[in-house]
């Protein structure tokens, strides 16, 4: 009984300490995802990114930030 109690504790005071990712998170973690030669077009653009992120759902942020590769984030929704 202790044991569950404390696991759902833990499990709680780690989901209330999760932080969201911020654009620039987001944004980051876009680019590491890209081959070299569209890296190094779109590197220079980091504002007009984080603009873009800004404007995304909460669902568009969240489908970014658990992308493992460009096809994952291809599949994210755009708004």
């Amino acid at each position: 009984m202790m044991k569950t109690i404390w696991f759902s504790l833990l499990l709680a005071s780690t989901a209330c300490s999760k932080k969201e990712p911020t654009c620039e998170d987001i944004y980051d973690h876009t680019l590491s995802l890209m081959p070299a030669e569209l890296k190094d077009k779109v590197s220079g653009s980091k504002e007009d990114g984080i603009k873009k992120c800004e404007k995304m759902s909460p669902e568009a942020r969240s489908c970014a930030m658990d992308a493992a590769s460009m096809e994952d984030l291809m599949k994210c929704p755009r708004k």
